[in-house]
Parts: structure tokens; sequence; C-alpha cells
């Protein structure tokens, strides 16, 4: 058990101020309508890591009636998607995804976009239901600007400071 609280305890080194400020994005009052946050960098940089401890926070889980998370698979193939994103909100086998989430407050968070195609499939199914949020990590800026019309909600994702980086290593070295 010792390895797995020492693994959540490196889960967010260095990354404490990008957590506070992507809640802030997340639960902005004056954002009580649909909005989407992207969150891009290089592969391997933590994105993955850190919008998963957001998504698990019980600050963030109170705020919606519905939540989902989901790596985007290669090779993408949208009814799958769809199909797992209906299972994790609640709907039947088969049930219509835009079913699942009309009228309700929701969080998704898709990880790993790859290509505007993508996003485009994926987002002609989702209601826009005021005061929801998407969060989408992607390698790429373009992506994040395309997914995220508004600047406030684009937020790039830099590399560790050296000191957290070795604290980072030091304790992953550990675990193993």
């Amino acid at each position: 058990m010792e390895t797995m609280a020492t693994l959540e305890e490196s889960r967010l080194i260095g990354r404490g101020n990008e957590k506070v400020e992507i809640i802030k994005l997340i639960s902005n009052k004056d954002l009580q309508h649909f909005h989407v946050i992207s969150l891009w960098g290089m592969g391997g940089i933590g994105k993955t890591t850190l919008v998963t401890d957001i998504y698990q926070t019980q600050e963030i889980s109170s705020m919606f009636d519905k939540r989902a998370c989901v790596t985007v698979m290669r090779p993408f193939n949208p009814a799958t998607l769809l199909g797992s994103l209906a299972m994790q909100f609640g709907g039947k086998n088969g049930t219509d995804l835009r079913t699942c989430l009309e009228g309700k407050r929701y969080l998704l968070v898709l990880d790993d976009l790859w290509s505007i195609g993508e996003w485009d499939a994926i987002k002609q199914c989702l209601p826009e239901t005021a005061a929801s949020c998407i969060i989408v990590t992607t390698r790429e800026e373009n992506i994040a600007k395309h997914c995220s019309k508004d600047e406030r909600n684009i937020y790039p994702l830099h590399h560790l400071g050296l000191v957290d980086a070795c604290t980072l290593f030091n304790k992953k070295v550990q675990i193993k």
C-alpha cells in the first residue's frame, strides 16, 4: 500500500498551480454557458495526469449531474467512442448520447485528441447544455484553438522546473 501512497503523492508534483487555474476555469461563474477547455503540450508532459486528478476532485465532481472521462483510442472509431461515452453517462447500450445528456449539466474529459476531424465527429453528438464543460487534451495548439474558441480556455502545459522534475524522477524510481 505504501507504493500507492507514494504514487499518489508523486502524481501532481509541480502542477499545483495549473490544477488550481484549470479548476477556476471549470467553475468560473461567468461561464454559466457551455464551454470547452483545451489543455495542450508535448507528449509525456503530464496532461493526462493533470486532467485525471482534476476530474477526480470532489469539488469538481459535485458541480455536475453527469461525468465521463475517455481516452481517444487509435485507430479512431467514433461509434465505439460515442457508445462508450453513452454508457459512462448512464445510458443503456445503443442509447443516443444526446438523449443521455439533454438538460443535464455534464463534464466530459476527452484525452489525447489527434485531429480536428476527431473533435468535429464527437462534438456534433453533444448538446451544448448550460454550464456543461468539456476538457480536451491534445499535443497540437491548432487543435486546442479549434476546440476552445475562447482564448481564456486554451491552456498550454509547459515543462516542469528542474527541482520538480528531479523530485518526480526520484519518487518514480523509488516506486519501482
